[in-house]
């Protein structure tokens, strides 16, 4: 399993925020990875806005798994 993304985001009382985030998109084209990297960043935002506190999300679409703990 290769990771792509790696994010750590605050969820506060309006809105998440993204505290810090590395991503590995070198296996996409040059012209795909911005596009890739925004999709990551949303996803990964819109587990945390979805999962209440104390809980731990993972999602599966298609070939790729993305998850997500809310501490």
């Amino acid at each position: 399993m290769k990771l792509y993304s790696l994010s750590v985001l605050y969820k506060g009382e309006a809105k998440v925020v993204l505290l810090k985030a590395a991503y590995d998109v070198s296996s996409f084209s040059f012209f795909q990875r911005s596009s890739v990297q925004e999709f990551m960043t949303f996803t990964s935002q819109l587990i945390v806005e979805r999962s209440s506190k104390g809980t731990r999300a993972s999602v599966k679409e298609q070939a790729l798994e993305s998850s997500g703990s809310d501490p």
